[in-house]
């Protein structure tokens, strides 16, 4: 998740899209397809296609520290143990 927080973060700045998920003012223009990565909401919030997975929930807490308002809370699944990946052996 690490690597995927780097990918959206460039995402973001490729596609003019800020860290709360609103279009910044120079990506208005054009014909930048931001509907394949990004689903614009009603409330002209985008929102990354992606659900979020992990067993250690730091890493996902350091996400939505990172990018606080991007992600759909809906699509972010953390481990009811939260013991992460190495209490599974």
């Amino acid at each position: 998740n690490q690597i995927g927080m780097e990918f959206w973060k460039q995402l973001c700045l490729e596609h003019g899209i800020s860290k709360e998920g609103m279009l910044e003012e120079f990506a208005t223009q054009g014909t930048d397809r931001k509907d394949v990565f990004f689903y614009q909401a009603d409330d002209e919030h985008y929102v990354p296609r992606a659900l979020l997975l992990d067993l250690e929930p730091r890493v996902l807490s350091n996400i939505n520290t990172e990018l606080p308002k991007l992600f759909n809370p809906e699509n972010v699944f953390i481990s009811k143990d939260g013991g992460g990946a190495g209490n599974n052996w």
